[in-house]
């Protein structure tokens, strides 16, 4: 792993003060979260001691989990800063499950969920071909768009989001203000300010919210009537089990697994500035903590979590992913839980300043995502895949009501734009993969410039097989220097390419009747370039050497065979 350009990389330690601060600050993210398992508890008429017991043990189970994921020894954990938060794919079947069946079987459910997602976890490594980059940045672009909803009517102080009475311009202003803050900090701070953006948006939006009056009495008396401390109990004390409801929390399962996957990808990504593809053992590790998680969420009574990619997208506009910031969080976490007065206080923001925090964070997830996605050569069927599979996703989001009859085994799907996109996604890659081939020929004729060919045919053959788009430029410019060398009366015939790929590796096998092309080991100097016929192949046999992972000539009879294999 090359070190990224990041302020506090995921192998750094920050100064403690610093360590302290990025961890708040992560904190503070999760916010919005907890707001949107208030808002699912009370579909189901949870009472206010249910709803607030169910929150604390939240946030014991987002600690530990934090802590668990950002361990890289042994089986468990993916060793990144990637902490979970309620699981949005599992609202509508925890309300089904809720208020159909009672507190007691949404714990046991979840229970077996969790378990679930490990059994999944330990499979990923084996099934890595079902999920190529572009089907993992389709994921990652709809993640940051699915969490819109929540966070635009939030920002621009939709009436439904506010307490009655409240002043919708002032809560406008609020908002605009907080976001306007973070948006200043990333882009025009140094040191601590860049560091810090949502914090200083949050603190800034605050003071905004006392001047204008948009905190309402009753929010501060709340916080007032909290005692600083007490322990944390369980909504209720039993757990139950109801096996029909097995298929629509697999379902569910699925869906989470798959974000999970893009969110611990995009980890990956912003951590590696050479990063090439996903490292499925490192995703089934942090999938396997993650679904560790669950087990206990359901243990302790509260819902099922997965990978935030808000707080991720916090940690790319931050510039710190440091796992050692996973451990302040997740200990920061722990330990509000048994402070009622912190939870409380934090859930008490007002909606401008939580929305803004989640549209700041998602700009950067979308893009990231879109980054992934077009990182590859993408032919016309890999087009209509991602097109098909974001539109989908789209309509989930714009148009919920076109999937209101839809069979209850199948909303957690059609009503997540995230769990529907990757489902289309992933049905559209195995089906456009049919017919389709990774191995092609391209016949060339010596002594002539086959540049253009060359470039073409490497390009239409990349696209199909999506091919990183830097592989595809290496491989163009190698074999015109084979050509270049060939071109220097080593062959008179035609020149036959016969290329395959295979997800790791781009493989050329230069195949010609005529002498070998000499591979040198030093690069030949100025007079050998000048004064000896051989000087211009020589130096295209230094520059194979260079470029490519391996290279070397055979023979075979009268033919010879130049193998080139470059990394993808």
């Amino acid at each position: 792993m090359k070190p990224s350009t990041l302020t506090y990389g995921v192998d750094d330690i920050p100064p403690l003060s610093a360590l302290a601060t990025l961890g708040l600050q992560q904190l503070l993210m999760g916010a919005a979260g907890w707001v949107m398992m208030a808002t699912a508890l009370a579909a189901f008429s949870t009472s206010a001691g249910d709803t607030q017991s169910i929150l604390r043990m939240s946030m014991i189970v987002t600690g530990l989990g934090a802590i668990l994921q950002a361990n890289r020894r042994g089986p468990i954990g993916s060793g990144y800063l990637c902490p979970p938060i309620v699981a949005p794919a599992f609202f509508s079947t925890a309300i089904f499950a809720g208020g159909g069946y009672g507190l007691p079987t949404l714990f046991g459910m979840t229970t077996v969920a969790g378990a679930m997602e490990v059994a999944l976890a330990r499979l990923l490594p084996r099934i890595r071909v079902l999920f190529p980059p572009e089907v993992i940045g389709v994921v990652m672009t709809m993640v940051g768009v699915a969490v819109m909803p929540a966070g635009f009517p939030r920002l621009l102080a939709d009436p439904a989001t506010l307490s009655a009475g409240a002043d919708q311009a002032s809560n406008v202003a609020v908002g605009l203000v907080t976001l306007a803050t973070m948006i200043g900090c990333t882009a025009w701070g140094r040191g601590l300010v860049k560091l810090f953006p949502l914090l200083i948006g949050i603190c800034a939006g605050v003071a905004a919210a006392l001047a204008l009056g948009c905190i309402p009495p009753s929010a501060v008396q709340s916080v007032v009537d909290q005692p600083w401390f007490s322990w944390p109990h369980r909504a209720v004390s039993s757990i139950a089990f109801e096996w029909s409801l097995l298929l629509p929390f697999t379902v569910a399962c699925m869906a989470t697994s798959l974000k999970n996957i893009g969110d611990l990808t995009l980890c990956q990504k912003i951590n590696d500035s050479d990063w090439k593809r996903t490292d499925m053992a490192s995703v089934s590790r942090g999938a396997t903590a993650q679904g560790i998680g669950n087990i206990v969420a359901g243990l302790l009574g509260t819902v099922s979590h997965n990978t935030s990619s808000s707080n991720i997208g916090l940690a790319i506009a931050s510039g710190a992913t440091s796992r050692s910031i996973a451990y302040s969080f997740g200990l920061l976490m722990v330990f509000c839980a048994f402070l009622p007065k912190v939870a409380t206080t934090i859930t008490a923001l007002p909606p401008p300043i939580t929305g803004a925090a989640v549209v700041y964070c998602c700009c950067f997830m979308m893009l990231a995502g879109i980054q992934l996605l077009t990182s590859r050569l993408l032919d016309t069927r890999r087009i209509l895949m991602a097109g098909c599979a974001l539109a989908f996703g789209l309509s989930a989001g714009l148009m919920p009501h076109l999937y209101v009859n839809a069979p209850h085994v199948l909303r957690p799907i059609l009503h997540s734009p995230v769990s529907l996109s990757a489902i289309v996604a992933l049905v559209m890659n195995y089906v456009m993969q049919l017919g389709n081939t990774r191995r092609t020929r391209l016949t060339l004729a010596a002594g002539t410039d086959n540049y253009a060919a060359i470039r073409d045919g490497l390009l239409q053959f990349g696209a199909s097989v999506a091919a990183r788009k830097e592989t595809i430029t290496v491989a163009t410019e190698s074999l015109h220097h084979v050509m270049e060398s060939l071109a220097t009366g080593l062959t008179t015939g035609d020149i036959s390419v016969d290329i395959a790929f295979d997800e790791y590796n781009l493989d050329l096998d230069v195949s010609y009747a005529g002498q070998a092309i000499e591979l040198v080991k030093t690069r030949p100097d100025r007079d050998t370039l000048l004064n000896d016929p051989t000087g211009i192949a020589k130096l295209s046999g230094w520059l194979l050497g260079q470029r490519a992972e391996r290279v070397r000539v055979r023979t075979d009879g009268d033919r010879c065979h130049l193998l080139l294999r470059l990394a993808n």
